[in-house]
């Protein structure tokens, strides 16, 4: 790829992660989820570029597959289930969340780079965006209560393990029906999840 490829790439995997920050520091259900899908448009169009880069049709399904189901079929979803719990989730201090969030964001660019990148693999630097997509999703469904929250939590991680696949390698059709599959059993699971449970609270866990 060109210098001018690269730059597009990296320039497109920051605005995922920006938007990750922007749905970390939201508390009203409809913008968060609107964040979500918009995240997974803007994945699909990344695998849509690399298509046109590389000429390989694999990367034009993947994008068809993204932008359908995660990018309108879920958020749709989820905006139609979630009128049950009102306007917002019921939480304080989103932007002391956002501050932890940034500074867990850096810590773990910063371990990313210096165990996985500059170590293992010194031309992987296109990785740190996945891993870090990972970790935003990770950190949103432990610091949040709420069942929508955490399934769009899920969802980044699910759009991080893309992202991976993409960089590492070459996106057959398999992996291509893998996510589909993944996405809508999540579809199905996100609406049983909504309906069943609010909110979780760590002690829930220890109940029988």
């Amino acid at each position: 790829m060109s210098e001018i490829e690269n730059e597009i790439i990296e320039l497109i995997s920051v605005g995922i992660i920006a938007i990750a920050f922007y749905i970390q520091g939201q508390a009203y259900y409809k913008p968060l989820i609107e964040g979500s899908g918009f995240q997974s448009v803007i994945i699909g169009g990344l695998s849509l570029l690399l298509g046109i880069m590389t000429g390989k049709i694999d990367y034009y399904i993947l994008a068809i597959i993204i932008i359908l189901l995660r990018g309108y079929i879920i958020p749709a979803v989820l905006l139609r289930t979630v009128k049950k719990y009102g306007e917002r989730e019921k939480i304080t201090g989103v932007a002391s969340l956002l501050v932890i969030d940034l500074a867990f964001f850096f810590t773990a660019v910063i371990i990313i780079y210096e165990i996985i990148i500059a170590k293992i693999i010194p031309n992987g630097i296109y990785l740190i965006f996945p891993f870090s997509l990972f970790f935003q999703g990770l950190f949103l469904i432990a610091s949040r209560r709420a069942t929508p929250v955490q399934i769009i939590g899920y969802i980044e991680e699910e759009n991080a393990l893309v992202i991976l696949g993409i960089f590492l390698i070459p996106i057959p059709l398999l992996i291509e029906a893998s996510v589909f599959l993944d996405v809508l059993g999540l579809t199905v699971i996100s609406t049983i999840l909504i309906l069943e449970k609010k909110e979780h609270y760590p002690i829930d866990e220890l109940k029988g």
